[in-house]
């Protein structure tokens, strides 16, 4: 094989490894790039769940609020040992048959 023979096939072999070395760059660039947009879209994932469980928590909070809001203007509705312990203090009803309808009249 003369030298130009040889030069000229080494000199087409670096033309194609140049080719498929730029070729394999542009890959490397438009996978890294592909990769960014898959982790970010990840993180947009992550995050949406996380404001989700976080609005849920809120929500019920805020119904709580208005619950108990709601309930600070009401009169408390007496537990029923209350109202025992308030009639047997009143001492209004000495008979036995006298303090179960007082009692019920109370809790009403």
């Amino acid at each position: 094989m003369s030298s130009s023979t040889q030069l000229e096939q080494i000199q087409k072999k670096r033309a194609e490894l140049e080719n498929e070395l730029r070729s394999l760059e542009e890959k490397e660039k438009d996978l890294e790039a592909s990769v960014k947009i898959v982790e970010e879209k990840r993180i947009v994932e992550d995050l949406e769940e996380k404001v989700k469980a976080k609005r849920a928590v809120v929500e019920k909070l805020e119904s709580k609020k208005r619950e108990l809001e709601k309930k600070l203007g009401e009169p408390r509705k007496k537990e029923p040992m209350e109202v025992i312990v308030e009639s047997v203090a009143d001492g209004d009803h000495q008979e036995k048959e006298e303090i179960l309808p007082a009692l019920l009249e109370k809790m009403k």
